[in-house]
């Protein structure tokens, strides 16, 4: 399985399917893998040389737990040189929460590789607004994997032993220091103040981020919104019937449809 190398950080992908190339980014504390599972890349093999990666400090990609190697340009840089390894030139991309943080970077860090970016259950807003990202990832560095097993209980309630194991696999240092990075990355709606990309952010309507991705379309050009009726965060990723369709249109011939054959 092909890892590309990001100045020492080997970033571990996969390629799927011909067509217009399609960057698939997961959410945090997941994998490339998600999408596979999720049936996403199933179901659109067959439009698209789908793409799928593990972003730093998941999967089988590298885990480093300095603070500064989570930074906003270092992500970036993961998807460009994931698409120099797989001799890609531009490509479509969509990414999942944290990793649609990393797909607003795109529009200041990298906008001549790619076409259009969706992002799904995010908003470009970060100064002043605390997430609770440093709290955690404090008590990721500090406890592990205990931190992450009481906050998925506070949230979903008593968790399975096969669970529990799936945790205790993850490297929590790695994702507690993203998690700090990502609650003091700034600027990150600078580059939607340019419209070099055509963006496309989905939101459940049940989701906490819904009226700032409705905010964010009202402000910055090039940006359109659309609201997932009756869905909270997971489910306007796991909801197929829902989001495939979307997806289609959005990165279909019109937007600059480049065939992986053609290169």
């Amino acid at each position: 399985m092909p890892h590309a190398d990001n100045h020492g950080v080997r970033i571990h992908y996969e390629v799927t399917g011909k067509g217009a190339p399609l960057v698939l980014l997961h959410g945090f504390g997941a994998s490339g893998d998600a999408w596979h599972a999720g049936g996403h890349v199933s179901a659109l093999k067959d439009e698209f040389e789908v793409i799928t990666m593990d972003a730093r400090g998941h999967g089988r990609s590298d885990k480093p737990h300095d603070l500064s190697a989570y930074s906003l340009p270092n992500r970036v840089r993961d998807v460009t040189t994931v698409l120099d390894d797989a001799g890609v030139e531009t490509a479509h991309f969509l990414g999942f929460s944290l990793g649609g943080i990393t797909g607003f970077g795109l529009s200041k860090h990298a906008p001549h590789r790619f076409h259009s970016v969706i992002v799904l259950g995010a908003h470009p807003y970060s100064e002043g607004r605390s997430s609770g990202f440093e709290e955690w990832g404090r008590r990721y560095m500090d406890q592990g994997v205990e931190a992450a097993i009481e906050r998925r209980e506070m949230e979903s309630g008593p968790l399975s032993d096969e669970q529990k194991s799936d945790l205790k696999a993850r490297d929590w240092k790695a994702l507690g220091a993203l998690l700090i990075s990502t609650e003091r990355i700034a600027g990150l709606s600078e580059g939607l103040v340019h419209g070099r990309i055509p963006y496309l952010l989905l939101c459940g309507t049940g989701d906490e981020s819904y009226e700032l991705v409705g905010q964010a379309a009202r402000e910055f050009p090039n940006v359109t919104s659309m609201g997932l009726d009756g869905l909270d965060h997971h489910e306007s990723r796991s909801r197929l019937d829902v989001l495939i369709p979307i997806v289609r249109e959005y990165f279909g011939p019109s937007r600059g449809f480049v065939d992986s054959q053609a290169r």
